[in-house]
């Protein structure tokens, strides 16, 4: 219903990041936990005598609208979809995760300044050897507790929100963010499909799927199995 506050979790009030930084358009996310059970038998019995678990696995996919860098200059302020304007390096693979965005994470990464979260080395063939991981957060946007503050702290926090905004490549209205409920967090994620489509009436849209190690939501938090073998060697 109109002026109802989200409650539940919805496509509209998801926000998906990787590496801390907003995916922009991204959509169809998924992932799946899948742990392989096997139930060893005794003579004299024909049911398994117990359940054991023999592997923990995560994997998933995501699609992103893509758009490419410099779209927004090249085709005028007209047609640049909300947001867009703040953030004009592109969607593409090699700026996700990025820890700067916008214009002045472009200076930055052209000027091998920072960490752009080489997403993109799981799909250069010269970098699988040296590729890293990264990890997806999804949350959920709510309305600030008691509304925004006012006075000097309001104005403060609305500044700091502004800057954030502008250097990560957020939306930068007005200096103001609503609040975010973590929802899933999948962490040390690697690309192992890209898949790229368009068709003559649609955008083109670019599918991903991932493996990765971990997965934690809002109510557990994933651990390690073993005491100190992922650190052998």
């Amino acid at each position: 219903m109109a002026g109802v506050k989200p409650f539940f979790i919805t496509g509209a009030n998801a926000k998906i990041k990787i590496n801390g930084k907003t995916l922009a358009f991204c959509t169809d996310l998924s992932y799946s936990i899948q742990i392989a059970h096997q139930t060893p038998k005794v003579l004299g019995m024909y049911e398994g005598s117990s359940v054991e678990p023999l592997g923990y696995t995560v994997s998933g996919s995501f699609s992103v609208i893509r758009y490419t860098k410099d779209a927004a200059m090249a085709t005028g302020a007209d047609s640049t979809p909300y947001g867009i304007s703040e953030n004009d390096a592109g969607n593409g693979v090699g700026n996700m995760g990025s820890a700067w965005g916008g214009k002045f994470g472009d200076f930055l990464n052209r000027n091998g300044i920072g960490n752009d979260g080489r997403t993109n080395e799981a799909l250069n063939p010269g970098l699988l050897s040296n590729g890293t991981t990264f990890d997806i957060q999804v949350y959920q946007k709510v309305p600030g507790q008691g509304g925004e503050a006012g006075g000097f702290f309001g104005a403060t926090q609305r500044t700091i929100n502004a800057v954030s905004d502008i250097l990560t490549g957020g939306t930068g209205v007005n200096g103001s963010v609503p609040g975010l409920v973590g929802v899933a967090n999948i962490r040390n994620c690697r690309i192992t499909q890209a898949d790229f489509s368009i068709s003559k009436r649609g955008a083109a849209m670019q599918r991903f799927n991932f493996v990765a190690l971990y997965a934690d939501e809002d109510s557990f938090v994933a651990d390690f199995s073993g005491v100190g073998q992922q650190f052998e060697g």
